[in-house]
């Protein structure tokens, strides 16, 4: 056989060799690009909901500044009246979060604050923060 057969094939080997590195090279940053995107909304729901929950604290905390026997055990939603926090029904939900402030008695003067959001995080997954605190009655 004559070199220029020889050399033939040697390209096509190499067009074959070129093209799947290629593609592997694509589906690797699409990969990255997609994963990338997915962990942005994850993060991004994750630092809301973080957010939700200490808000949750900060509310009951302005609760409790105002009386002490507001603080009644039970689990509650927030929602704001007349400028003023207001423990009402069992859980509010925004946008797709819901919050639940859990109020328990640890004796008389302390009470255990639970401040629990949830929400979907993916079609798979639901995610959830908890943040927990004890509020004691300073007035006394």
């Amino acid at each position: 056989m004559s070199k220029s057969v020889y050399k033939k094939g040697f390209s096509i080997v190499e067009v074959l060799l070129a093209c799947t590195l290629l593609g592997m090279v694509v589906v690797a940053f699409a990969g990255a690009i997609i994963y990338g995107q997915e962990s942005t909304a994850v993060s991004g729901g994750r630092s809301r909901a973080a957010f939700l929950a200490q808000e949750g604290i900060e509310a009951v905390k302005n609760i409790r500044d105002e009386s002490f026997d507001n603080l009644v055990d039970g689990s509650y939603g927030l929602f704001v009246s007349n400028h003023q926090w207001v423990l009402s029904g069992n859980s509010d939900a925004t946008d797709g979060f819901v919050r639940q402030i859990n109020i328990s008695t640890t004796d008389d003067n302390r009470k255990l604050i639970t401040s629990t959001v949830t929400w979907q995080e993916t079609a798979q997954r639901a995610g959830s923060i908890v943040i927990t605190t004890e509020l004691t009655n300073w007035s006394q």
